[in-house]
């Protein structure tokens, strides 16, 4: 999150496993345009063009992380994006479950709330 923070495309990738599947649930439900699932490292770069291109400020502000299990950790926290032509900013809470594997990161669901998140692995 660090290096998505800096806008560190290189960095952020380098985290990210060749295999990760990405499924953008969040971005899905609030942007139009967006592939709701995104592969590999292609789809990665197409995901973080939409993020920081097609969006004035994309921002994800970490609350919590949590270990849960399995290789999962679930981050909480918030999230906020800016359309370039209409200035609308929207704001939500935002549960991510990523999936580590040898230090990179093979999946990913993002949801746009925390009781998702937190449901989906069980923990609500």
């Amino acid at each position: 999150m660090d290096a998505y923070q800096r806008d560190d495309f290189d960095s952020w990738l380098a985290t990210i496993d060749p295999s990760i599947e990405w499924q953008a649930v969040a971005i899905d439900r609030v942007a139009e345009g967006a592939e709701g699932v995104y592969r590999g490292h292609e789809g990665m770069r197409r995901l973080w063009h939409f993020l920081r291109v097609e969006f004035d400020v994309t921002l994800v502000e970490t609350q919590e992380l949590r270990d849960v299990g399995d290789d999962r950790i679930v981050l909480l926290g918030r999230f906020r994006i800016r359309g370039p032509s209409s200035g609308i900013v929207f704001e939500s809470p935002v549960g991510y479950i990523f999936t580590i594997r040898d230090g990179k990161t093979v999946r990913a669901i993002d949801y746009l709330s925390h009781e998702e998140a937190l449901k989906a692995v069980g923990l609500i």
